[in-house]
């Protein structure tokens, strides 16, 4: 009887070492799954308070409802470049890291210019427009879309890898725009940051247009009218877009400065159209000279 008794005692031994083994090894292998989990849930939290509502800017202007990128920010992949104020924004809506990427949802922010200058969402002027027209734009603008992913690098993840990642893909609000807008933007983008731009490297003497000092007009004789863009088009959107460039010696156009922008795209099309345009050139003493000219290109639906 004392010996039964024993061998159950043993096997109960064995039976408990074995599970405590089992519960021990499991534990061992899941806990960098746990740690992991409770992480990327604390990592999430911040960055929903640190970017969920914000309105980021990418550094290129990649236009498409998905993107992905490596964790130096360079992109995985094709895609075009589009005008910055159609793809140059996202409106962040989720965002979150997910098996080592970081995934940001959000919607294209449309860009126009007010009476100062200062861009804004085409979205927060819905209210200057009224039934069927205001929802059709309410809902075509809140459906561009875009995901973004970024690759990140390490096993083991903290905030300033995220944060790292983030700045790689997205400009970050102490950089200027200046460093990543197309040449015909510096002007406009250094005055609205109230910072000085150096101009061009002038090609031979730039004169002013005047008359009475002896120096004409140059005369546009080749000035095909500009595109509209697919986007201002749908929404309608009219005006002029204010350039200044300079005409040069031989009657070409060149060193464009967007100084009056519409958004939407119309500003790359202005761009586009006036580097065009053949002049006959401005003359001084009879000779053509180069002269600094602006210009005023307008967009009108019939």
């Amino acid at each position: 009887m004392n010996t039964q008794n024993s061998v159950s005692e043993l096997r109960r031994y064995f039976l408990s070492s074995k599970l405590n083994v089992l519960v021990t090894l499991l534990a061992v292998l899941l806990l960098p799954w746990w740690f992991a989990w409770a992480n990327d849930g604390g990592i999430d939290d911040q960055l929903k308070s640190d970017y969920a509502g914000k309105t980021l800017t990418l550094r290129h202007f990649y236009s498409g409802e998905h993107l992905r990128f490596h964790s130096d920010g360079t992109l995985q992949g094709d895609a075009p470049v589009g005008p910055w104020t159609l793809d140059g924004q996202v409106a962040v809506e989720e965002i979150r890291v997910r098996d080592g990427l970081l995934v940001l949802k959000g919607r294209r922010v449309y860009l126009i210019f007010d009476s100062q200058l200062k861009p804004q969402d085409e979205l927060t002027t819905i209210g200057n427009y009224s039934g069927k027209l205001r929802e059709d734009m309410e809902k075509t603008l809140r459906g561009r879309k875009a995901e973004i992913e970024i690759e990140l690098s390490g096993e083991k993840l903290d905030e300033k890898d995220v944060s790292s990642a983030i700045h790689a893909v997205f400009l970050t609000d102490s950089e200027s725009m200046m460093d990543i807008v197309p040449s015909y933007w510096r002007a406009y983008c250094a005055k609205q940051e109230g910072k000085p731009q150096s101009a061009p490297e002038p090609k031979g003497p730039i004169y002013r247009v005047n008359p009475r000092g002896g120096i004409s007009a140059p005369h546009a004789t080749y000035y095909p009218d500009p595109k509209y863009s697919p986007e201002a088009e749908e929404f309608k959107r009219q005006g002029t877009v204010v350039l200044r460039l300079v005409v040069d010696s031989s009657g070409a156009t060149r060193d464009v400065q967007i100084q009056r922008p519409l958004g939407l795209g119309l500003d790359e099309k202005a761009v586009t159209a006036v580097s065009a345009w053949k002049f006959d050139p401005a003359q001084k003493g009879g000779q053509p000279v180069s002269v600094v000219v602006t210009v005023e290109v307008s967009f009108h639906l019939y």
